[in-house]
């Protein structure tokens, strides 16, 4: 069984298991925002057809200079993309040949990007998978003989934050060792964001953060992202010519304006989140202290994985799989934090799956 690499397209999880797919399923696999696309941006979608005859802005201004105000940061130190995908690409290239470390688990493109401009990959598996607790002392003495660290902050899968502070100590004992920090901050948007490292660029000229426009505002079909670091003109090299649409442009300068969409998507989420939490604890299963719009949980010993996660696709609820994250081995899995109607039915499928064992 070949399962998808990535959550959403639920066919390819259905075809992958050998199993029929039902007419109505829920896909939790995914993790974009459950309140779906901001009214706002619904509203602009008639005026985009006026902006298909142009070719965008090849540094996608006007959004970068307004990313740079919206962060503090000058203009030269953000390169908008083509989804945050695409500069974890472009970070490949610019480490080619050269080693990098990689906390595990986490988002599976990285090793896989990596690996394809013929880095030496290191992983580094934390010691407490539902707290993301590790040692930073053993990161440190990776970090001596490598030139590059990744980190996923808030981490995926596991939803947890790991602390600005402890990110620093990384970057300041990188700079005496030649070692670039990645931080992978895709849903730092889902936090009240004092854990992010964007402040700390400006100090620190081997940091880099990556950002996604998409989970937060559910724009996964247009695919924007942007990077920040003092390392954007070295990097800029390695993007493609008019690599953001106008369309993504557009959208992406709105977006910057919906903080109020923002904080009632977080308080919504947390509400949810909270709920669904305590329905897993109930069970009996281990939950990681997620602070996004999904959570990792590891059924209770009694049940198998492979067995939960074949019955809830029967159902017709699609969860994310773990076997491609290294740490988890399947055992695991990742759950997107969706409306109640959505989140009601997977608790009754799971009470379902609990009695008929």
């Amino acid at each position: 069984m070949h399962l998808p690499l990535h959550g959403a397209n639920p066919h390819k999880v259905y075809q992958s298991s050998n199993i029929e797919m039902p007419e109505i399923i829920i896909d939790l696999s995914e993790n974009v925002n459950a309140l779906g696309v901001p009214i706002e941006i619904q509203n602009m979608w008639p005026q985009m057809v006026e902006l298909l005859e142009s070719y965008p802005d090849e540094l996608a201004d006007p959004l970068r200079t307004k990313l740079a105000q919206f962060h503090q940061l000058p203009d030269e130190h953000i390169i908008v993309s083509n989804g945050a995908s695409e500069s974890l690409a472009v970070l490949a290239r610019y480490f080619r040949g050269k080693k990098a470390c990689i906390l595990q688990p986490s988002f599976s493109e990285y090793e896989r990007t990596l690996l394809a401009e013929n880095v030496q990959v290191e992983s580094l598996i934390v010691e407490d998978i539902s707290q993301y607790a590790f040692s930073i002392a053993k990161v440190k003495q990776a970090m001596n003989d490598a030139q590059a660290v990744y980190l996923c902050n808030p981490n995926n899968p596991t939803g947890v934050l790991i602390g600005a502070d402890t990110i620093e100590q990384l970057a300041r004992h990188g700079l005496k060792h030649n070692c670039t920090i990645v931080v992978d901050e895709a849903f730092m948007d889902w936090t009240d964001e004092a854990e992010s490292v964007i402040p700390l660029i400006a100090k620190y000229d081997n940091l880099i953060v990556v950002r996604s426009m998409t989970k937060m505002y559910s724009l996964a079909g247009i695919r924007l992202g942007y990077i920040l670091t003092q390392k954007a003109p070295n990097l800029r090299k390695h993007y493609s010519h008019w690599n953001v649409s106008n369309i993504a442009i557009k959208i992406g300068e709105r977006c910057l304006e919906l903080g109020e969409f923002v904080n009632h998507s977080i308080q919504m989420n947390e509400i949810w989140r909270e709920d669904v939490k305590s329905f897993l604890m109930n069970i009996g299963c281990e939950v990681s202290e997620s602070r996004t719009n999904y959570l990792l949980f590891k059924l209770p010993k009694k049940f198998q994985a492979h067995d939960f996660f074949q019955y809830l696709l029967k159902k017709g609820i699609v969860l994310r799989h773990t076997y491609n994250f290294i740490g988890l081995d399947g055992e695991w899995f990742r759950i997107a934090i969706k409306t109640p109607t959505n989140m009601k039915i997977f608790r009754n499928v799971f009470k379902s799956y609990v009695q008929s064992r």
